[in-house]
């Protein structure tokens, strides 16, 4: 084990949780917010939770439950961000987190099933089952929610609320366009899409940051 790998994980983790404080001591404490620090409190633990795997030799099938259990609340937790702040918020909204709650379960019957099969500096693969259907039930909730974003954007005439809109797209824009390029150009990249994703979503949480800190006055449904 090279002593090396998963230390850009760490790095991550370090700026990560710097945000998760300041949002803490700076930013308002309304609901989107409070969703906007979950989310990057989730990155931040996927990545020293990788940093354990791949440095520490924390391998047993349990830490990569661990780690999985924390990217599979990503998606459906981000779509119902959205939702709130495009006040789309409706009492079958927290159905979004059905599918990440099956995998979650799922796994947990099948843990003998998950390995690492490579550590790196800058990424970590693994085995897993149902890695199609996983994938395709991870995008769905970020298409979702940048189709809302959009509209959002689109049809906002508040500077303020179409500023915020706009950093929020453009977070997952910015993560997840370059991603599937990549994927696209560098067929390796499918085997550590896990790992290399939350890598590129550092830049997400960077714009949620920036969101959060701005997010002051933002009229929320009751």
């Amino acid at each position: 084990m090279n002593k090396l790998d998963g230390i850009m994980s760490l790095l991550i983790a370090c700026i990560e949780i710097i945000y998760v404080i300041n949002l803490l001591i700076f930013s308002e404490k309304n609901s989107i917010n409070k969703l906007v620090i979950g989310i990057v409190t989730l990155l931040l633990g996927y990545q020293f939770i990788e940093f354990l795997i791949c440095n520490v030799g924390l391998q047993k099938q349990i830490f990569i439950y661990l780690a999985f259990l924390d990217i599979t609340l990503l998606p459906p937790l981000s779509l119902y961000t959205v939702l709130k702040f495009s006040a789309r918020e409706s009492h079958f909204s927290k159905l979004v987190f059905i599918p990440a709650l099956f995998f979650i379960v799922y796994y947990l019957f099948v843990l003998s099933q998950f390995a690492v099969t490579k550590c790196t500096v800058l990424y970590a693969s693994y085995h897993y089952p149902l890695g199609e259907l996983y994938g395709i039930i991870y995008y769905l909730p970020i298409i979702f929610s940048n189709i809302i974003l959009n509209k959002k954007w689109g049809a906002e005439t508040d500077p303020l609320q179409k500023s915020l809109t706009r950093t929020f797209l453009f977070g997952f824009l910015f993560t997840f366009v370059p991603s599937m390029i990549l994927a696209i150009a560098i067929p390796a990249f499918i085997t550590a899409v896990e790992s290399l994703l939350c890598k590129l979503a550092f830049i997400f949480a960077s714009f949620l940051f920036y969101f959060a800190l701005k997010n002051k006055h933002n009229i929320e449904r009751k």
